[in-house]
């Protein structure tokens, strides 16, 4: 009979609705003794599907379930008694002779006495209590909940608090509590829950439908349900749209109608602000009440989220704040512009400038959008909000924003960004012009400081870099009379241009006084791309520990600041993955590269995004896709080309060359050669000759060693190297000395200089190992891979050691690949005998006396297994030894 009770309940829910909860399922476990189980929530949360799964566990467990969903009409006192009673003598046949009359006084003492003679456990299942109120009711419940036999507990779903002893039970410890935001479903929840429905959803798709419905469980059902029946439609922004209309039809029928006219009104006109508080409330409802209102329509259920601990400011739940400005929009369009106008000027005098802006954007006002956006434009950007100041711009007509200087920037960066630098400079040029009130030297006026920022920032962009330290220097001249942000953005370009013109104690200077105005700024934004010029300061100098310390650092600080893929942290997540790949951190490295290429920023040198396209580019060749790697360079050298800057042409061209000359083949040196002749190495470097280090002539020397290398040229390559040596600064340049200290060691080595060669690897080793630099070996391939295994059989040095077998087990690409058809046949009886003897688990100096074999031979040995066999390490070959059956 209870299963009968339990089941003809549930007609409403469906199989999908019932699905597991893990987190409840939990919390019920840990208080298996709670009398009174409450899930208190807003309408269409899910309790009552939470309910059903919590009857059927109880069902599992052998106990026995009464359920009663409540009605309107039940809020009388003898009428609920009868109800109760007739549902429990379902379970309890004793009840059957009061459940007829119920007496009017003593029926909840002989339903004691019942409980306590019936020895199956019983959980009482009470529906939609909110439409109960009346006190004898609540009087009797109490009674029930306090004085119940153990095995009794009553389950509850309602809407706001039920008047029950609450505050007494919770300090006994036998009241458990679920609130609307335990029941929202997660995203994985989401997703467990349309594919029990049978619907497919990509990524994308449910996590656009989880942040539109905030894992309101009605409107997850409703969702799924549209999708079922439209199954064609593709979009993310169709998929979702098409459920409103349901949606809307609950929040009406389930929510609005149950309120008066007053209460609606109410409603609509608190939904058109993102936030408010009881202030706000009274301005926008014209009421004297805010705050008290505010807590009794959370207490209803209102769908309002509380954003402080306080509970002073509160928002409504998106699902019904978008249904009720619908409703009022569509019933009032003018009533909702003038409250979304009352709303931005109630923020604006409030100095929330970005909700002020946005509300005068929604109440469609030009002027005041305009006004707004001109006086905190600048602490928006540092707040990473340049993107909304595009959108906001295209809602502002012409003739209104040319009075407004930022404005007008924002307007002549679009342009810039899309012009050739002769183009963009003339453009800015001619807006300065304007601005200037005087041809006199005089302190810069605040719209020519903020232009000359922009002509900064796209001469960043186009590789004019003595272009933007000569304008930091006109902000240093006049550092402290200015906006702080201006400042600091056109300091900061002066850093990013001096860092890659190798100019170390220069940049460090204006990091000093650019650190020292960022004090004065609200915001991260700023801070966080001093914090990346740290990083990439470090990457110059070769000193990736130090790198990683600040970026620790800087994650640490701009936590939870700005979202994982906003467009801010292009150079942040740039630097970072730069980092990661010299340090050789592969994983997920490849989509960050990726994604930060695809969206930059406006402080975004082009010098950092040719360094990003080269390290995929790396990447790529090195997971054993050339193919892919040569469309990243090609790609690379159109950007060089149109953009003229030559050297990131060339870079792509040596990077090419390396390709060529690792995969080998018949005309490999020819092919290679020809790519070499192809260039004017002399003109192409004449454009650099002024600066203290030239690339060109790096990246031409550098390329003639390899090639000369792969001839077989190693004395004409080693002169190459210490010429090219002459070429890197001092104190600079860190990971191009470790590559040229390379490069010479495997000349040595070919050249017969053994001890020399070891020597000088160890040494390159040692330093790479300070400092946490792998990218590197990997990059010049199988020759440097021969060197380390032969270095590895030496018994000196135990840190070089340690970080050669690091690198070798982490060796990327098919040298180290398991072939398809490895059967272990290649190894010999000495071989097989020494790897019998590993998998029994003896040293290598134990296997050597075992076999009278010098441990040096014993290694070499294992080297020549693990290459026949496909693996890394000595436990992968007992591994796959004994999935080839060769151990006995």
């Amino acid at each position: 009979m209870a299963d009968d009770a339990c089941c003809a309940s549930s007609t409403a829910l469906s199989g999908a609705d019932l699905f597991p909860r893990p987190h409840l399922q939990r919390a019920l476990a840990d208080h298996p003794h709670a009398r009174l189980i409450l899930f208190c929530a807003l309408p269409g949360a899910g309790k009552s599907a939470a309910l059903h799964a919590l009857a059927e566990r109880h069902l599992l467990e052998g106990h026995a379930i009464a359920w009663l969903t409540l009605q309107a009409e039940d809020d009388e006192p003898l009428r609920f008694a009868r109800r109760l009673l007739d549902e429990l003598a379902k379970t309890l046949p004793d009840l059957a002779e009061i459940a007829g009359e119920v007496p009017p006084g003593d029926w909840v003492e002989r339903l004691l006495a019942t409980l306590a003679a019936h020895p199956r456990r019983l959980l009482l299942v009470l529906d939609d209590l909110h439409l109960i109120g009346h006190e004898a009711t609540f009087a009797a419940l109490n009674a029930l909940v306090r004085s119940a036999p153990p095995g009794f507990a009553v389950a509850v779903g309602s809407r706001t608090q039920p008047p029950l002893h609450l505050a007494t039970l919770r300090a006994k410890e036998c009241l458990l509590e679920f609130g609307t935001d335990d029941l929202c479903l997660s995203l994985a929840e989401v997703g467990d829950y349309l594919a029990r429905c049978g619907v497919q959803a990509d990524e994308e798709a449910l996590t656009q439908l989880h942040e539109h419905t905030e894992g309101w469980f009605t409107g997850v059902q409703l969702a799924c349900r549209w999708l079922r029946q439209h199954p064609e439609e593709a979009e993310p922004s169709q998929q979702w749209a098409g459920e409103q209309a349901a949606m809307g039809d609950y929040l009406l029928h389930a929510v609005l109608e149950r309120l008066t006219p007053y209460q609606q009104d109410t409603l609509m006109a608190l939904s058109v602000a993102s936030r408010f508080n009881g202030e706000l409330a009274n301005t926008l409802t014209g009421r004297t009440d805010g705050q008290p209102l505010l807590e009794r329509l959370e207490r209803l259920q209102m769908f309002l989220v509380p954003l402080d601990r306080e509970r002073q400011w509160y928002r409504f739940h998106q699902p019904f704040a978008d249904f009720l400005q619908a409703r009022l929009k569509a019933s009032d369009p003018e009533r909702y512009t003038r409250l979304h106008f009352k709303a931005s000027l109630w923020f604006a005098n409030h100095r929330m400038q970005a909700l002020a802006i946005e509300h005068a954007y929604l109440a469609d006002d030009p002027e005041m959008l305009a006004a707004l956006v001109d006086a905190s434009g600048l602490e928006l950007i540092n707040r990473g909000q340049m993107n909304r100041i595009h959108r906001w711009r295209q809602r502002v007509p012409e003739h209104i924003a040319r009075r407004f200087p930022l404005l007008v920037l924002a307007d002549v960066w679009s342009e810039a960004a899309q012009l050739d630098l002769p183009q963009a400079n003339r453009l800015l040029d001619d807006l300065l012009a304007r601005w200037t009130r005087s041809p006199i030297q005089a302190p810069l006026g605040e719209g020519y400081l903020a232009a000359l920022t922009v002509k900064a920032l796209v001469a960043l962009q186009k590789d004019d870099l003595e272009c933007c330290v000569a304008l930091a220097a006109q902000a240093e001249a006049s550092l402290g009379q200015h906006a702080a942000f201006l400042e600091v953005t056109l300091l900061l370009a002066g850093v990013l241009a001096q860092t890659l013109l190798a100019q170390p104690e220069q940049a460090r200077r204006l990091l000093v006084l650019a650190r020292q105005r960022n004090h004065f700024l609200e915001g991260a934004y700023l801070d966080m791309q001093l914090g990346s010029v740290e990083i990439l300061l470090a990457l110059e100098q070769g000193r990736m520990r130090v790198g990683r310390q600040v970026q620790q650092r800087l994650g640490e600080q701009l936590a939870g600041g700005f979202e994982e893929k906003a467009r801010v942290r292009a150079v942040p997540t740039l630097a970072e993955s730069l980092l990661a790949y010299h340090e050789w951190q592969p994983e997920g490295l490849e989509e960050r590269l990726a994604w930060v290429l695809e969206n930059g920023d406006v402080i975004y040198p082009i010098d950092l995004h040719a360094q990003g396209m080269l390290a995929l580019a790396r990447l790529q060749r090195l997971d054993g896709r050339p193919g892919e790697a040569l469309v990243t360079l090609r790609a690379l050298q159109t950007l060089s080309s149109r953009k003229e800057v030559w050297r990131f042409h060339l870079e792509a061209l040596a990077e090419e060359v390396l390709m060529i000359l690792q995969e080998g083949g018949p005309d490999a040196l020819g092919r290679a050669d020809r790519r070499l002749q192809d260039v004017d190495w002399e003109r192409r470097a004449q454009a650099y000759e002024a600066r203290g280090y030239n690339p060109v002539r790096w990246l031409q020397g550098l390329t003639r060693v390899r090639l000369q290398q792969a001839r077989g040229r190693h004395s004409e390559a080693l002169h190459e190297i210490s010429q090219l040596r002459n070429l890197l600064l001092v104190f600079w340049h860190g990971v191009q000395r470790l590559r040229l200290d390379l490069l010479a060691a495997h000349s040595q080595y070919r050249l017969g200089y053994r001890e020399r060669g070891q020597a000088l690897l160890a040494s390159c080793l040692l330093e790479a190992e300070r400092e946490g630099i792998r990218g590197l070996f990997y990059e010049e391939g199988e020759l440097t891979r021969e060197m380390l295994l032969d270095l590895q059989a030496l018994e000196h040095l135990p840190v070089v050691q340690g970080f050669v077998r690091a690198l070798l087990a982490d060796w990327p690409g098919p040298a180290f690949a398991v072939p398809a058809t490895a059967q272990g046949e290649g190894l010999t009886d000495r071989e097989q005998s020494i790897v019998r003897l590993a998998a029994d688990g003896l040293s290598n100096e134990a296997i050597g006396l075992q076999l009278s074999l010098a441990l040096g031979t014993v290694k070499w040995h294992l080297h020549n297994i693990y290459e026949k066999l496909g693996v890394r390490n000595r436990s992968q070959a007992i591994r796959r030894v004994r999935d080839l059956g060769l151990l006995a």
